[in-house]
């Protein structure tokens, strides 16, 4: 099959959740011998080569607005397209254009990296924050709050319902995000047939956890902001935690506009033992702590959770999204906590650092359960989507 994906930023290796998803998606479909070219729609127009680590080399191409319908007609032809793979598949109008494009030459696949309820689960939150942080404290309130969020469910209506209807197939992260649509857009269940959950695929590494020599460490890998990942509360529950573990360390892997803040809290709060390292790739991270803390309120699906858990790094996390019951089996693999209660978090965390054995028998579950979530697993879900395009 040849395959166009299209990315709405100028795409880098290891750059935020959609980019790596698109790295994976492209090596594991590389490895099954499709042909590859990946657009970017960004603000210049550049004819690349991807060398993908050495091991292969894709076209791509910058394509800047103005450009989108003439250039992706050439490529169409030029690679004789019968897929693409729209990683914007929120987004109405670049649908519209790849629909326009098509005119049913190729199917589209479009893919929503990020759980459907995520603003209507969490609009009070949000929509405070963005009150605030834009001086406009004196239209917080309820009112405010029920109008934006009527706003934004009448948006998501009309505009996802025209993407699922339109699209050849449309691709979440999670089967339970089946029900989190349909309860957003309930018009959209009569699609249900086109509708699929694919997970993330990973490259689960090889790995004796005996030879491992695990630390007294929590790790936090992610970016550093609050909308999303909500570290600020991942400082609170530390800062309870530290108190009552002195011989533990807190590490915290990544980047973004809290980083400074968090320094000062540590500093405010006499945390000497956190370690901010920067964006780095992870995986001597997972490997080296036994406890991984996530206190995200929404999440696409959260790569790092499979991540840790690969290398026998047990999560602990808020139970904030449906699919969060998939990727951490709760008192299996990792715990579960009901949102947002930091005190349950820090006494679950403080149980199961207590008992070794159970502590053991988790980072051994957790180890098994990352290989559902291994290429050739996932690979067979996509096979399944392919085969049922009309």
């Amino acid at each position: 099959m040849n395959i166009l994906f299209v990315i709405e930023q100028d795409f880098e290796f290891n750059t935020g959740g959609v980019q790596i998803v698109t790295e994976r998606l492209i090596n594991l479909f590389h490895k099954m011998e499709h042909n590859l070219v990946l657009v970017s729609l960004s603000s210049t127009d550049l004819d690349l080569s991807l060398d993908f680590h050495n091991d292969f080399k894709i076209p791509y191409y910058k394509i800047s607005k103005g450009n989108e319908f003439l250039k992706l007609q050439k490529l169409i032809l030029k690679y004789q397209i019968n897929l693409f793979i729209n990683q914007v598949g929120y987004d109405p109008n670049v649908s519209k254009l790849l629909f326009k494009v098509s005119r049913n030459k190729a199917k589209i696949i479009n893919c929503l990296h990020i759980n459907p309820l995520n603003f209507y689960d969490n609009h009070e939150f949000l929509t405070s924050k963005f009150l605030n942080d834009n001086g406009l404290k004196a239209f917080d309130n309820k009112l405010v709050h029920k109008f934006i969020l009527y706003y934004h469910v009448v948006k998501q209506r009309k505009e996802l319902g025209y993407i699922v209807k339109n699209t050849n197939a449309f691709v979440m992260l999670s089967e339970r995000f089946k029900e989190e649509l349909y309860q957003l857009v309930p018009d959209v269940k009569k699609f249900d047939h086109k509708i699929y959950g694919i997970n993330n695929p990973f490259e689960v590494p090889d790995l004796d956890i005996s030879t491992i020599k695990k630390k007294n460490v929590i790790l936090y890998v992610g970016r550093l902001e609050i909308s999303q990942k909500r570290v600020d509360l991942l400082l609170e529950i530390w800062d309870k935690l530290h108190r009552v573990l002195p011989d533990w360390q807190f590490w915290v892997v990544g980047h973004g506009s809290e980083e400074e803040n968090m320094k000062n809290f540590c500093l405010k709060h006499q945390m000497n033992r956190v370690k901010f390292f920067g964006k780095q790739n992870p995986d001597e991270y997972y490997k080296q702590a036994k406890i991984f803390h996530l206190t995200s309120a929404f999440e696409g699906f959260g790569n790092v959770l499979v991540e840790a858990q690969s290398f026998g790094c047990v999560p602990v996390m808020f139970n904030s999204y449906s699919a969060a019951q998939d990727i951490v089996l709760n008192q299996e693999t990792g715990i579960l906590i009901e949102p947002f209660n930091i005190d349950v978090y820090v006494q679950e965390t403080l149980d199961l650092i207590a008992d070794k054995d159970r502590l053991k028998r988790y980072v051994e579950n957790a180890i098994i359960h990352s290989h559902n979530y291994s290429y050739s697993v996932t690979y067979e879900k996509w096979v399944n989507v392919f085969s049922q395009l009309n």
